[in-house]
């Protein structure tokens, strides 16, 4: 869509691309209180930013103010965020899953003058209020009246548009320098740690046009949302493309409808992290084992994607019943975030769904690499898109046998820099270069593999590195086990050698439907992992090997796009809610010794 190519600012979107497409439907959402989805056309959602851009400008003097914006996935969400890029100030989007005391410290730290938040996260800013500047104003996107307490959304919306219904077009005009401060977005991780990064217009339209070269057919698609809509990958590759592109956001109400919404929205496609897709299979191979068909199935999914290979594909048509249990229309399966098990891409495929893989970060707007319709990149990320360039650093890296290096990136994607951050901001910028802080290389063909973050990197006594995620992907295909966690652990005494350590967390659903009532004991699940691992370590050099088992009774510390808080999870460690090598080895130490004291009795009685 060479079009894209000529944005210059997100007002751009808004005053030129929606001309195109004004009823059309931009929208299909379930808004609070309603029973059926209605549908939002794009001269509704273009009404409404004006409308509430105008109001912001000019009855709440919030020109160049920070705003931050807080809720569940909505078309006001995307409402609020354009007005306030589009002519007001700078849009401070906050994780609407982030605890009371983190949201406090983000808006402190933002400097915000007014919070657009939604009816759910009401009870959360009333508390938060006490902690917060006395200054600040406060609008509820779901509130039918204002009061006191916060502005109606809808009301300021209608005010708005009577400014502008009787000449008042100063908001509409106001110039965009698309080069400004205009998006702050911080990372994930805990509040004191999490990097405030600064993106502006050009930043987010270059990934605009970068996407649509990608998948340039895309606007004529319904996509479905799902991904937390502060994040990047989420709002960037979903809503601001699929806006410029002409395309329908159909909204899920979250993860526990999603089974529901899908089949009324009826995507094309999602956008998805590796957990989700894992969710999906699991929802379809489980669908499989109640038929009581696997072995058909396994044999004609067989067949199909032999025959696939020379141009004959019909396995949406073979597994039409798979399809309509995802609405029938979902073809693509648009996956970031983390690597994906490239044995997973293959069952998914099998069953007529297509994926396309990407990399990026919050610090790239965040497209930095992606795979595409036209070639198979499985098991890598695909090429640089279109404007960005990409290179290997392997200044680093120890091994002179290696190609593997830091992941560099250059383009009009990368921000500006770190919020009050200029140390940061001079480390991770240089010359140009974005340093990702994650690690890879270039395979034969020139796509991008991704091996791991460098911050994880194992380094043995030796100098040998060890990737976390490249063992990962193996932990997690054992029986039982829901996700893992590899880290390296230091060896008890005086050696300052790191041994491989495995966290895992336990597939309760996978028990349960195995055994019923009764559940194998702690110590029984723990030597079934322990062996299968013994397997895995045979699979691989010496080095890499798993010394030490955690089992954790509970989920994981995670971000809300589903990745594991590493630090937060090492830092907040309960061993009292594990069961460890330690605690078995006692176990079966104390076990030991209790047959020791039989077979002793036994030898007493019969002297």
């Amino acid at each position: 869509m060479e079009e894209l190519k000529e944005l210059n600012s997100l007002k751009d979107i808004v005053n030129k691309r929606f001309d195109l497409f004004l009823d059309k439907v931009a929208f299909i959402e379930k808004e609070p209180n309603r029973k059926e989805f209605t549908n939002i056309t794009y001269k509704e959602v273009r009404d409404k930013i004006n409308g509430l851009g105008t109001y912001l400008l000019n009855d709440l003097n919030l020109k160049g103010e920070k705003i931050a914006v807080i809720g569940e996935n909505s078309s006001r969400w995307y409402i609020s965020y354009m007005a306030i890029v589009c002519g007001v100030g700078i849009v401070v989007p906050i994780d609407k899953g982030l605890p009371e005391n983190e949201i406090v410290n983000l808006i402190n730290r933002s400097g915000a003058k007014a919070i657009i938040y939604s009816s759910r996260k009401s009870g959360e800013i009333t508390n938060v209020r006490k902690d917060l500047s006395n200054d600040i104003i406060y609008i509820d996107m779901n509130k039918k009246e204002s009061n006191n307490e916060a502005l109606s959304f809808d009301r300021i919306v209608e005010k708005g548009l009577d400014e502008i219904n009787t000449g008042d077009e100063s908001y509409i005009n106001v110039p965009i320098d698309n080069e400004a401060f205009s998006i702050l977005l911080f990372t994930s991780g805990t509040s004191d740690k999490s990097k405030g990064v600064m993106l502006s217009h050009k930043n987010l339209c270059s990934n605009v046009y970068s996407c649509s070269c990608v998948v340039p057919q895309f606007g004529d698609y319904t996509c479905m949302s799902v991904l937390p809509l502060h994040h990047t990958y989420e709002f960037t590759l979903d809503y601001l493309f699929m806006t410029a592109a002409g395309g329908t956001i159909g909204i899920c109400q979250g993860l526990k409808y999603f089974s529901k919404d899908i089949k009324i929205i009826k995507p094309d496609f999602i956008l998805a992290v590796p957990a989700f897709i894992e969710r999906i299979n699991k929802v379809i191979e489980k669908g499989i084992k109640d038929s009581g068909k696997e072995n058909v199935i396994k044999t004609i999914k067989k067949f199909a994607n032999g025959m696939s290979k020379f141009g004959i594909d019909f396995r949406r048509k073979v597994f039409n019943k798979i399809h309509e249990n995802f609405g029938g229309n979902l073809k693509y399966l648009f996956c970031g975030a983390a690597p994906l098990d490239l044995e997973l891409i293959t069952k998914m495929e099998g069953y007529g769904f297509k994926f396309l893989q990407g990399y990026g970060l919050t610090e790239t707007s965040p497209l930095v690499a992606g795979t595409s319709l036209k070639c198979d990149a499985s098991g890598t990320v695909g090429k640089a898109v279109e404007g960005v360039d990409i290179r290997i650093d392997l200044s680093g890296n120890e091994d002179e046998n290696s190609n593997i290096g830091q992941i560099i990136v250059k383009g009009d994607n990368v921000m500006l820099g770190y919020y009050d951050d200029e140390n940061e901001t001079k480390k991770s910028l240089k010359n140009g270069w974005f340093y990702t802080g994650d690690l890879g290389y270039f395979d034969l063909r020139g796509n991008l593999v991704i091996t791991g973050r460098e911050k994880n990197v194992i380094v043995t006594s030796n100098g040998k590195n060890i990737f976390p995620e490249e063992l990962e992907n193996l932990i997690n295909k054992i029986p039982f086990v829901s996700e893992s966690m590899i880290y390296g652990k230091k060896k008890s005494g005086k050696s300052k050698d790191v041994i491989v350590a495995a966290r895992v967390t336990l597939d309760k659903e996978e028990l349960e439907e195995r055994y019923g009532e009764n559940i194998p004991s702690d110590e029984s699940i723990y030597k079934m992992i322990a062996d299968d691992i013994k397997k895995v370590n045979r699979m691989m050099s010496s080095y890499k090997a798993i010394k030490e088992l955690e089992i954790k009774k509970d989920d994981f510390i995670k971000t809300t796009t589903m990745k594991v808080k590493r630090k937060e999870e090492l830092k907040n460690s309960d061993y009292s809610s594990m069961i460890t090598t330690d605690m078995i080895n006692k176990l079966n130490s104390n076990k030991k010794k209790e047959k020791r004291k039989i077979v002793n009795v036994k030898a007493e009685k019969k002297n």
